[in-house]
């Protein structure tokens, strides 16, 4: 006879809002009942079977929370690409990232996301379709031929790198993009998402508000930490060190690193991401402002991550 399967007692879980604290004690008993009642493992998926996107909110972008968790598209100054070759990228416990390829960026951040959100009804390895004009519209930039030739940029640009990246035991390698074609009249784009990256969807996701990143933009860093704090139930006090390397901040002068991500929080707080904030010495905390909504995807992440037995990635 199997063993009778145990929930932790998430409930009592450190640093969580108490609504959302209740929530997951809540999703743990039901998810503990439903166990019980199963007593079997999920079987696995057929092979050769597409894989779908989670689904998430039109007014929110989402990814595999291994990018947001991190420096994979720092928060890059203009003519500060470098081409790397199977460099070690910063990132948080459990996920180790490799790249090769020309650095991404945070605007190159904004394409995906919109690329994978046109996806998300779509299974994966299904071609996305868009206008050049929609897109740039979309994440908020100008339409001229600069910009067009921009996106063209972009679009060559993830899907000319290599990306190693292991979220605990899940791994994936390939691009970001495996490519397209584009109607040199219309400005139509077909383009295709590596189908393999949707495993790292299945071992963990998460999504950040559309129109508060759109509001960060012109400071990278905000945008930065935007996504990896939305990627926390409540985030714990973080080291600026830490901080900064998620945002890819390689300057020397610590007081200034300081100084922009403290200048970040105060970015983030305005847009209503953020409650507030407290600094102490070498840390830092953020209070983030989740809806009730939010609070209810947050809490069946983390009973799903825990049933699953993953370990917890504190930052």
């Amino acid at each position: 006879m199997s063993a009778e399967p145990t929930l932790p007692l998430i409930g009592q879980a450190e640093g969580l809002a108490p609504e959302l604290a209740t929530t997951l004690e809540r999703f743990g008993r039901a998810i503990a009942e439903r166990a019980k009642q199963e007593q079997k493992t999920t079987p696995e998926e057929p092979k050769g079977q597409l894989i779908l996107f989670p689904q998430w909110a039109d007014t929110r972008r989402a990814t595999a929370s291994a990018i947001f968790r991190s420096a994979l598209f720092p928060a890059l100054g203009r003519g500060k690409r470098q081409y790397l070759k199977n460099k070690k990228i910063f990132s948080t416990r459990g996920v180790d990232v490799f790249f090769t390829g020309e650095q991404f960026d945070q605007s190159d951040l904004d394409v995906y996301l919109e690329i994978l959100h046109l996806l998300k009804d779509q299974p994966s390895g299904t071609n996305c379709t868009f206008t050049a004009y929609g897109l740039l519209k979309t994440i908020g930039r100008s339409t001229g031929n600069k910009d067009h030739q921009w996106l063209h940029s972009v679009l060559i640009r993830l899907t000319a790198c290599a990306v190693d990246m292991t979220d605990h035991k899940k791994r994936y390698f390939g691009s970001l993009l495996e490519g397209g074609i584009k109607d040199e009249i219309t400005k139509h784009y077909a383009i295709r998402v590596n189908p393999g990256f949707a495993e790292l969807f299945k071992r963990s996701w998460s999504s950040l508000e559309h129109e508060q990143r759109r509001r960060l933009k012109g400071n990278p860093t905000a945008q930065a930490l935007h996504a990896y704090y939305s990627t926390h139930a409540a985030a714990g006090p973080h080291d600026f060190t830490t901080l900064a390397g998620i945002a890819g901040l390689h300057n020397s002068n610590r007081r200034d690193i300081k100084a922009r991500i403290i200048k970040a929080h105060d970015l983030m707080k305005e847009t209503g991401f953020l409650k507030g904030y407290e600094v102490t010495g070498d840390t830092i905390r953020a209070y983030a402002n989740h809806s009730s909504s939010q609070n209810r995807h947050i809490a069946g992440k983390i009973i799903k991550d825990r049933k699953n037995g993953n370990q917890k990635n504190t930052g």
